[in-house]
């Protein structure tokens, strides 16, 4: 059975290719699912099986990580979609 440390570095890990969903405006919500399921899932590793709290803290840095990656994906979706109103606006 996984612990719960490696379920951490697992969803985790996949916070970091979800989070350029967030490019999309729209995704932004499954890597923050992904990334904050992971944060939980570490701690409570930790918490609760000491001998692999490793695992569980390389998780909660891959879960850092990707929300970090989400944020600035996200911020940059929105400066695109400014910059294209604007450019349509001068166009029209």
């Amino acid at each position: 059975m996984l612990s719960l440390s490696v379920i951490a570095l697992i969803v985790g890990a996949l916070s970091i290719p979800f989070a350029f969903f967030a490019l999309n405006g729209g995704g932004v919500f499954l890597s923050l699912i992904f990334a904050l399921g992971g944060l939980v899932l570490g701690a409570l590793g930790i918490l609760r099986d000491p001998e692999r709290s490793g695992l569980a803290l390389v998780g909660i840095a891959c879960s850092v990580l990707g929300l970090i990656i989400a944020i600035i994906c996200f911020a940059a979706s929105g400066c695109a979609i400014c910059q294209m109103q604007a450019a349509l606006r001068s166009i029209l």
